[in-house]
């Protein structure tokens, strides 16, 4: 429970009075409390040990459980970065044509979300260390040309200690893949907070639009089994499907071995589906890349 889950000293006031009210059980009252605030017990992100839970309950939505919209980032960023932290401060031409990736959703120079983001830091603060590179990532944008980005790695490190820049990070993740991939869940039908981890996660990717975007992929998916429906799973095992086929489209001319990594990301994200655990409860493993990321429980 994080301290803002806490009850405020007043409200504790009020639960002691009551108790010494209650004749008789007043003690058994403050003890059950207690231990419910020690233990995580009722905590509205993770329900007790054992419960049965339904994964389509809408207060685990990620629009609404801010510790499972966490776990979806860090699965992500496993994928990004191959960690669970996120790498605000990474940035480095990784070859998938794409120019240079960056930050905590590897942003690119070759698709204008890092652009966006070098704009936005420098109406923040003017003259920041990434403000001389704007005209440079504007001639590059829709291209894998590095042309006068020299020093662009270094500076996005040093810009990326500064808590506004990662803030801003965080809120342009929201504005183009988190909150456009909630309303195509919701438009969809996808419930589960798993269901929307995977479309965020595609989202980031793949972006929204274009041969070999979300929408594309969403399409894809819809003509091969139709809607949802009941069986979120199996539409989402499809959507995976198709998504994998569009990945071996969009990085054929990429230096690296990208169709390698992309079926490897596609592996991790279906054996969480075939965990069954729609609901994103703690435990969670996956493997990526070679390696196993596992959150445990509280």
């Amino acid at each position: 429970m994080s301290r803002h889950d806490r009850p405020s000293r007043a409200h504790l006031v009020v639960v002691v009075i009551a108790a010494l009210l209650v004749a008789g059980g007043g003690v058994a009252l403050l003890l059950g409390y207690r231990a419910e605030r020690e233990s995580g017990a009722g905590s509205p992100s993770e329900p007790p040990a054992g419960a049965s839970v339904d994964p389509r309950d809408p207060s685990l939505s990620l629009t609404v459980d801010a510790a499972r919209k966490a776990r979806a980032a860090q699965i992500t960023s496993t994928f990004e970065n191959s960690t669970l932290d996120l790498q605000y401060g990474f940035a480095e031409n990784i070859g998938d044509g794409r120019g240079i990736t960056a930050g905590r959703a590897g942003f690119t120079s070759g698709t204008g979300d890092l652009l966006l983001v070098v704009r936005r830091y420098a109406d923040l603060k003017p003259g920041n260390v990434l403000a001389k590179y704007i005209p440079a990532l504007e001639e590059v944008d829709g291209s894998d040309s590095m042309a006068g980005l020299d020093g662009f790695a270094a500076a996005w490190g040093q810009a990326a200690k500064d808590p506004a820049q990662r803030r801003l990070q965080d809120e342009v993740v929201d504005e183009l893949y988190f909150r456009p991939a909630m309303q195509m869940a919701d438009e969809l039908g996808i419930r589960t907070p798993l269901g929307q981890a995977i479309l965020w996660d595609t989202m980031i990717q793949h972006g929204s639009g274009g041969a070999n975007g979300t929408q594309a992929i969403i399409r894809d998916t819809l003509d091969d089994v139709g809607p949802v429906d009941d069986d979120e799973a199996a539409w989402l095992d499809a959507f995976l499907d198709a998504r994998l086929h569009h990945l071996d489209h969009a990085y054929q001319d990429a230096e690296t071995d990208a169709d390698a990594s992309s079926q490897s990301r596609i592996d991790a994200l279906r054996s969480l589906l075939d965990s069954g655990n729609l609901a994103m409860n703690l435990p969670m493993e996956w493997d990526v890349y070679g390696t196993t990321f596992r959150l445990p429980e509280d």
